[in-house]
C-alpha cells in the first residue's frame, strides 16, 4: 500500500487530466476536490464562489482534503489554492506525497483560454489582463507549490516518467 499522491500548481496547469491518466498507470484511485465539492454540495465550484464566497469555498475544500489524507493508492488532483490556504500543504506533505505540475505563466494563459472549465477567479479578467494577473498570482502561490516532494514540468509531461518518480520516491 502506498500514501496518497497530492497534484498541486496553477489552475489549468492540467492536474485533473495527468491525475486520472497517472491514477491508471499506477493502477490507483483517483479523485478531484473540486468535483468531491461539487457532488458533496449539490453545486458547481462557481456557485459556490458567486453565492458564498472564496471563504467558504477554501473552508469545503480544506474538509475535503483532510478527508482524503487517509487514503492509500489514491491520486489526487487538488484545485489551485489548495495548498495556500489553512494548513492544507503541510497535511499533504505530511500524509502523502505532493507533486506540483509546474508550467510557465504563458503556458498556463494559453490552456486557461482554451478550456472550457469556468475558473471563477480570472471570471472578470480581460483576456488582455490575463498574462499579467496569472504571472503575479502564480508568484505568490509558487512560494507554497515549490515545496511540493517532486516538481514536475508540466509542459508536454512524461507520465511514465512521473509515475517512475512517484513510485521511487522515498522521503
Amino acid at each position: 500500500m502506498s500514501k496518497p499522491v497530492f497534484l498541486i500548481g496553477y489552475m489549468g496547469s492540467g492536474k485533473s487530466t495527468a491525475g486520472r491518466k497517472l491514477a491508471r498507470m499506477l493502477g490507483y484511485a483517483f479523485e478531484d476536490t473540486d468535483e468531491l465539492i461539487a457532488a458533496m454540495t449539490g453545486k458547481t465550484i462557481e456557485e459556490i464562489f458567486d453565492n458564498e464566497g472564496e471563504d467558504a469555498f477554501r473552508t469545503l475544500e480544506h474538509s475535503v482534503i483532510r478527508s482524503l489524507t487517509g487514503r492509500v493508492n489514491t491520486v489526487i488532483a487538488t484545485g489551485g489554492g489548495a495548498p495556500c490556504y489553512f494548513d492544507n500543504l503541510s497535511l499533504m506533505l505530511r500524509s502523502g506525497i505532493t507533486v506540483y505540475i509546474k508550467l510557465n505563466p504563458v503556458s498556463i494563459v494559453k490552456r486557461l483560454s482554451q478550456s472550457k472549465t469556468n475558473r471563477p477567479l480570472i471570471k472578470k479578467t480581460g483576456q488582455d489582463q490575463l498574462l499579467p494577473w496569472v504571472t503575479q498570482h502564480l508568484e505568490q502561490r509558487a512560494l507554497f507549490y515549490e515545496k511540493a516532494h517532486i516538481i514536475f514540468k508540466g509542459e508536454s509531461p512524461d507520465l511514465n516518467e512521473l509515475a517512475g518518480m512517484i513510485k521511487s520516491y522515498r522521503p
